[in-house]
């Protein structure tokens, strides 16, 4: 039998270093307010993320969402399983669709086992997932019945005896680990507008999932790699870049021009060989790089 410690530490939630709030100035993400279902995650007048431990239900929404792994303090949800299926018992929050998403490529789950009557929140949870998996061409789920086994789990709980064959577990989280898995599809498109970019490569040096990547001779967005962070639409201050949700993402490869800046004589990548001064010459007034 356990015992409350009075010296126990309370449980310390937080949206941690790799949060981009923290990591980078004006982010806009707010992945984990816009899905936690009990508002425990906040933003506060910084700007910063903030978590209270005390209106989480761990449903672990924030978690699924969040595309750089951020959120400490919170575990997965324990999920019980046996073969290709969930079962009893089930939450009383039903998963988000992306966590569904990582238990169809993990374990294989294709069946959940439940009384429609009792569980609307999973049934809708399973439609919504179904209308995904239809759009990725993945086999889709179904609702089956509890088995009589099943239906007396309340007791067998009570008696601390374990179904036979049912396992718990969790999933990976976080949107990365969803992009690993499902290399095939994309769910954000990074859009360039080649008119107003510069070429200074800052959206390249911030992108965690090198989505975006800058050579001497092309700029290429993958919208596989990209987790949506809105990294690169911070720290572009020509405005040249934005990031659309699109499940349709192609890459895209912008070719670039290696000609001579007439005012450093330096080497630099340009959209057509007319460009001749570089970046840094243009944006300083006065011809003083000509002094």
């Amino acid at each position: 039998m356990s015992v409350f410690s009075l010296h126990a530490s309370p449980r310390i939630m937080c949206a941690g270093l790799a949060c981009v709030r923290t990591t980078v100035k004006d982010s806009r993400c707010v992945a984990c307010t816009e899905v936690c279902p009990t508002g425990a995650i906040s933003l506060t007048g910084e700007g910063m993320i903030a978590m209270d431990p005390q209106a989480c239900v761990g449903c672990g929404y924030c978690l699924f969402h969040c595309p750089t792994s951020a959120p400490e303090g919170i575990a997965p949800p324990q999920r019980h399983y046996h073969a290709d299926r969930l079962v009893l018992p089930l939450s009383v929050v039903a998963p988000c669709t992306e966590e569904l998403l990582m238990w169809h490529s993990e374990y294989g789950i294709r069946f959940v086992e439940m009384d429609t009557d009792s569980a609307a929140g999973w049934l809708q949870a399973v439609a919504m997932l179904n209308v995904h998996l239809r759009r990725m061409q993945e086999p889709l789920w179904n609702i089956v019945p509890p088995s009589p086994q099943k239906m007396n789990g309340s007791r067998r709980r009570w008696l601390h005896l374990k179904n036979e064959g049912v396992s718990a577990g969790s999933v990976p989280t976080g949107r990365r680990a969803r992009r690993a898995r499902f290399t095939h599809i994309s769910e954000y498109q990074p859009e360039l507008d080649t008119e107003r970019c510069s070429l200074c490569g800052a959206c390249s040096r911030v992108c965690p999932e090198e989505a975006i990547r800058l050579d001497d001779h092309a700029i290429t967005l993958d919208p596989v790699k990209c987790t949506g962070c809105g990294n690169c639409e911070a720290v572009c201050f020509d405005g040249a870049l934005s990031v659309q949700e699109n499940n349709e993402g192609t890459l895209t490869v912008h070719r670039l021009e290696r000609t001579e800046c007439r005012i450093c004589r330096r080497l630099f990548s340009a959209w057509s060989v007319q460009e001749k001064e570089c970046g840094v010459c243009r944006r300083h007034a006065f011809g003083m790089r000509e002094a």
